[in-house]
């Protein structure tokens, strides 16, 4: 039958891919990974040529996670006037060497391809890279050929046809970006959509969930018990958790209290008599409490250390500022006896030099909204020398009203690390400038707001 071929090669590529060094692929791919922040250089030539061009694709694209930057992939083949001119003028053999030369540093990555591992140009260009200190990744056929021993890790596809052995390697390419895609989302790095247009003399922390886990899971204590008091007024309402998710998500980051209001609100909507929205602020904060009661005591007993309750390297960034004289602010919609409490019993209260504040029983005392404008009169700064880092929609925006710069701390509190992909979508709806996972990384995201990233 005429599909008898077909069916023949896809056996064979088949049985190729299952006999396919596993390990090899996930060292490479840790390779490239540790490469974050360097150079990656590919090169190949005919076919392997356009496989190395479409890795570099992938690296730069398809890489790229929550909007984060890919790798800075170039790959040697791709420019043919630069490459013709090399060959001309010195030697084909010679070209993607001197490119090297003339582009890559000790640390930086090249990935070559080659079916026979014989290929001159290929094997030039190695023994170079290998004096200059970078790490060598190859991807061979057949026996390897001499490109084998020159490499840090090759690996060798199973098959001694040519078109098979490049098809696999370009299999390769994809299975690897598929794995780096999937490890970079716990992978520290900074999302950016605006740059900081200066450095910053004064920055305004929120506490929970930006500083402070110690109430990590109040949003899951919140809604539920909302949506059972609209439920008793409202009995077969549909979408009740959806319509309570809504405002307490829109609200977060102003104080409790305007959450608690809202619910009034909507109990009175629905014909039902709503109590104060301080009583339902109190019941919250009572279940709240039954929560997070056993935090307080691991700590209070050192049972559990501080780190335990904070965002991933908090301290190291607070300790940053401090020591550049940055005047930093707390601002919270938490009770401030509560704010400051948890903030000494963490250990971090003593870097909030401009001062700790929180929610108080008027509502307008101490709103967001009033300390940012206290921040700007007492030390008669504009809202460009004013930075903030928070999880709450509410103090982006207000931050980015007033023309200051708003990092978005999108952690996902329950796991400490990586980044939390709700908070991350709201944030940014809100006009974050930047998105964190969170802190660990306080050296990079210091230098990087002080447009100093070397």
């Amino acid at each position: 039958m005429k599909s008898t071929s077909f069916t023949n090669y896809f056996h064979r590529i088949s049985n190729a891919l299952s006999e396919t060094n596993i390990l090899c692929l996930a060292d490479i791919a840790d390779v490239i990974i540790s490469s974050k922040g360097r150079k990656i250089f590919t090169a190949g030539n005919g076919g392997s040529a356009a496989t190395a061009s479409h890795f570099c694709n992938d690296l730069i694209k398809g890489c790229r996670v929550d909007g984060r930057l890919g790798f800075s992939a170039t790959c040697l083949s791709d420019s043919s006037h630069v490459l013709t001119c090399l060959a001309n003028d010195f030697s084909y053999e010679d070209a993607y060497k001197v490119a090297l030369e003339t582009y890559a540093s000790k640390g930086d990555l090249l990935i070559i391809f080659s079916g026979s591992g014989n290929s001159p140009n290929i094997l030039t260009a190695a023994k170079r890279a290998r004096e200059m200190g970078l790490k060598i990744i190859g991807f061979g056929g057949r026996d390897g050929g001499k490109m084998k021993d020159l490499c840090d890790i090759c690996l060798i596809a199973p098959t001694d046809s040519m078109e098979e052995l490049e098809d696999l390697h370009l299999t390769y390419c994809h299975a690897i970006v598929s794995h780096i895609r999937e490890e970079l989302k716990d992978i520290w790095d900074i999302e950016v959509v605006n740059y900081p247009p200066n450095p910053f003399r004064y920055a305004l922390f929120d506490f929970d969930g930006t500083v402070s886990l110690l109430r990590e899971g109040w949003r899951e204590i919140m809604i539920p018990y909302f949506a059972e008091v609209i439920s008793a007024v409202a009995h077969a309402e549909e979408g009740v958790e959806e319509l309570v998710a809504e405002f307490v998500d829109l609200l977060t980051g102003k104080q409790t209290i305007f959450q608690c209001i809202q619910l009034a609100e909507e109990v009175e909507k629905r014909g039902g008599t709503p109590l104060d929205p301080g009583d339902y602020k109190a019941e919250y904060l009572r279940r709240l409490m039954e929560n997070i009661h056993t935090r307080h005591e691991s700590l209070k007993s050192g049972k559990v250390p501080a780190e335990a309750h904070l965002v991933p390297g908090v301290v190291e960034f607070l300790q940053l500022l401090k020591d550049h004289n940055v005047k930093v602010y707390l601002a919270s919609g938490t009770d401030e006896v509560d704010v400051i409490a948890e903030a000494e019993l963490l250990g971090v209260a003593h870097f909030f030099d401009g001062g700790i504040y929180g929610a108080k029983d008027s509502i307008k005392d101490c709103s967001k909204e009033l300390v940012i404008q206290q921040i700007l009169e007492e030390n008669s700064i504009q809202g460009r020398d004013l930075i903030s880092f928070g999880d709450g929609y509410i103090e982006v925006q207000l931050v980015k009203d007033i023309g200051g710069y708003a990092v978005a701390v999108a952690t996902d509190e329950a796991r400490r690390k990586g980044v939390n992909a709700w908070k991350r979508t709201r944030l940014l709806s809100a006009n974050a400038d930047i998105v964190v996972p969170d802190f660990e990384n306080a050296a990079k995201l210091f230098a990087f707001i002080n447009k100093d990233e070397g």
